[in-house]
């Protein structure tokens, strides 16, 4: 068994390792990593799942605060 399977074959050891990324609020570095389970293993639907959770809150912390036009939140603006 190659190194790249065995890194990628245990259930356990991806879990872990996306963990330690989410803790360390390194999410691009976890999608990377998730991509490449996924690519190993195209039928594990938990990297799948993790994927799209971990996309969606690299997507919330990059969002743009100032953005808001209306940023007293007066309501006739809205």
């Amino acid at each position: 068994m190659s190194e790249y399977q065995h890194k990628y074959s245990e259930e356990d050891d991806f879990k872990e390792e996306v963990g330690r990324l989410i803790g360390e609020q390194k999410f691009n570095a976890a999608i990377n990593y998730l991509l490449q389970v996924i690519e190993y293993d195209r039928g594990n639907t938990q990297a799948k799942v993790l994927l799209e959770q971990i996309r969606k809150i690299n997507q919330f912390q990059n969002r743009e605060i100032f953005a808001q036009t209306n940023l007293d939140m007066d309501p006739w603006f809205e």
